[in-house]
């Protein structure tokens, strides 16, 4: 676990040995669900693991007086680094985790190895609701009614702060980060399923900037909790020839 500037806890998890590989996961998943869907026993022979419990998630879902914004949570991911004694990290960041990844290379290039992103539109941020721009009640409901695993630990309590993590990623300016993340010099590769709302905006921006990406099998949800063999031995190799 790291300290976060209000004297908070980050926790996560770690393993392996070799260059680090920090895994950030999506809204209403946590550290555990790399380990579950089997990216990180790939990659520990090769890299060091670290997987953390997000603001407003697992083990870090009580955090107070936690800052939810961009900023606030690329510095502390880049103190995480930190504290593990690396200058650099590789990123693999999926939906929120993408934005939060999006942040780090925003705020702190200088952290980042490589970069990952799967799940998120990188032009655009958050898809249209049926009342316009989707706000967290809706996304909420439909992730009820969707995927109920997902929900069931979500208490009165905890429902705030992943509100607030939801308001951050709603503010997303991808018309200003997107040509920063085309541009940054460090080696990229982008992924989605072929049935998530974010499939095709994402891959239509990857070709548009001729970067890396895997089309992946299943739809925003399933493609990362029952990630394929095919995908995960991209990520690997990618990050492989990245060290």
């Amino acid at each position: 676990m790291t300290v976060n500037e209000d004297h908070t806890l980050l926790h996560y998890g770690i393993t392996g040995d070799g260059p680090l590989v920090i895994l950030l996961h999506g809204l209403l998943m946590d550290g555990n669900s790399w380990v579950s869907n089997g990216l990180v026993d790939a990659l520990r022979d090769d890299f060091t693991v670290v997987y953390p419990d997000l603001l407003a998630h697992g083990k870090s879902a009580n955090i107070i007086n936690a800052a939810f914004d961009q900023k606030s949570q690329a510095d502390g991911i880049r103190r995480l680094i930190d504290s593990l004694g690396a200058k650099k990290a590789h990123v693999v960041g999926y939906s929120s985790g993408a934005w939060l990844a999006i942040s780090l290379a925003k705020y702190h290039p200088e952290k980042l190895s490589s970069l990952v992103i799967g799940g998120w539109d990188v032009q655009n941020g958050l898809p249209e609701g049926p009342n316009g721009r989707l706000d967290f009640d809706a996304f909420f409901a439909f992730a009820q009614e969707t995927a109920p695993a997902l929900t069931t630990w979500v208490s009165t309590e905890n429902k705030a702060p992943l509100r607030s993590t939801f308001e951050a990623l709603a503010g997303y300016e991808g018309f200003k980060d997107a040509p920063q993340i085309a541009d940054i010099n460090i080696p990229k590769l982008f992924w989605a399923g072929e049935q998530d709302i974010y499939y095709q905006p994402l891959k239509d921006w990857s070709e548009k900037n001729r970067q890396a990406f895997i089309s992946a099998q299943g739809d925003h949800v399933s493609a990362i909790t029952e990630l394929a063999p095919d995908t995960i031995a991209r990520i690997h190799h990618f990050l492989k020839d990245a060290r």
